[in-house]
């Protein structure tokens, strides 16, 4: 993949780049728009910084704030998002038919951010701020990774656009949707995925992102088909032949491409996105806890809250009663 540097371009679609505002960490409550949820900002490490928000607008307001020099990692997870950097809008989200995507963007110098709220819209997000200290840190071994990353960050407003791989998109989920902590485990729990989402967005920036190997562009195509049949619970009750068999393929052959597009297997995969659901039912549609477990399709109580706590670092009961 060879990245486009495409400084001040017009619209940035399909990703979410929040940036940081000046001397505040989080969204300030006087300035900033209503809204109902969680706007969390905290530094993993010196000129490390992650930014996630799960919000709902409360009511239409522009807020205006200021975006200090670093390169951005976006991906937005749920909802939507629109703001300005600098001149260039941003209207960010999935689009129909059309997966997420996340973007780079090199904030070269200070400008402007102002963000657009719009009453009852959802935005879930996570932003990534690497400032160039931490950057240098690395110490890039090969000259073409150190060249590109100095040309992309000497260039303000220059983007990328970047198709996360589902295990991305999967991390970036569960640090959006992970409780409000401030404990060391937590700050752990957040940098280690984190870490693994920059080094993918980094390796894209490199030019180092290439297909999968042992996949075809037919194989990838198939596989982002089912991704998407997967993510509706169209398939939920299928067994990993019927699946092998409707998208041709057989089943040793499915684990295994599957397991090198999305970084999980299938039903790894299908498990996490049904845990996804049952989560959403605790938090914004007032289900019980029998409830979300049985709509991830576990009949034991205690497995369900194993397998919920180590996808969110938190019970079932938790969340039920934050929601």
């Amino acid at each position: 993949m060879t990245p486009t540097f495409a400084p001040r371009s017009k619209t940035f679609a399909a990703a979410s780049i929040a940036p940081q505002p000046l001397q505040q960490p989080s969204l300030p409550a006087k300035t900033g728009p209503r809204v109902a949820g969680l706007v969390e900002q905290r530094e993993l490490s010196p000129g490390f910084v992650l930014q996630r928000m799960r919000v709902q607008d409360l009511e239409d307001r522009e807020t205006l704030g200021t975006v200090l020099p670093s390169l951005k990692i976006g991906l937005v997870v749920g909802g939507s998002s629109d703001f300005y950097l600098g001149h260039q809008g941003f209207q960010m989200g999935p689009r129909q038919g059309l997966a997420s995507g996340g973007m780079l963007v090199a904030v070269a110098e200070p400008d402007i951010y102002r963000r657009r709220a719009h009453r009852g819209r959802e935005e879930h997000k996570l932003v990534l701020s690497l400032q160039a200290e931490w950057l240098e840190q690395l110490g890039a071994d090969d000259a073409h990774t150190r060249a590109r990353l100095q040309a992309f960050q000497s260039q303000h407003l220059a983007r990328l656009d970047w198709q996360p791989s589902a295990r991305a998109l999967s991390l970036a989920h569960q640090i959006v949707h992970a409780p409000a902590q401030t404990g060391m485990l937590d700050r752990l729990y957040q940098e280690a995925r984190a870490l693994e989402i920059v080094a993918e967005a980094l390796a894209a920036l490199a030019g180092s992102a290439s297909p999968k190997p042992g996949l075809s562009l037919r194989d990838h195509r198939r596989l982002r088909d089912l991704q998407a049949r997967l993510d509706t619970g169209e398939l939920d009750r299928c067994s990993l032949a019927d699946i092998a068999r409707d998208i041709g393929m057989s089943a040793s052959g499915l684990q295994r491409a599957f397991k090198a597009f999305a970084g999980e297997g299938l039903f790894e995969y299908r498990r996490g996105r049904r845990l996804d659901a049952a989560r959403q039912l605790l938090e914004r549609e007032g289900g019980s806890v029998a409830q979300a477990a049985a709509q991830a399709g576990y009949g034991n109580a205690a497995n369900f809250a194993t397998a919920f706590k180590r996808r969110f670092a938190c019970c079932p009961s938790t969340v039920k009663a934050r929601g």
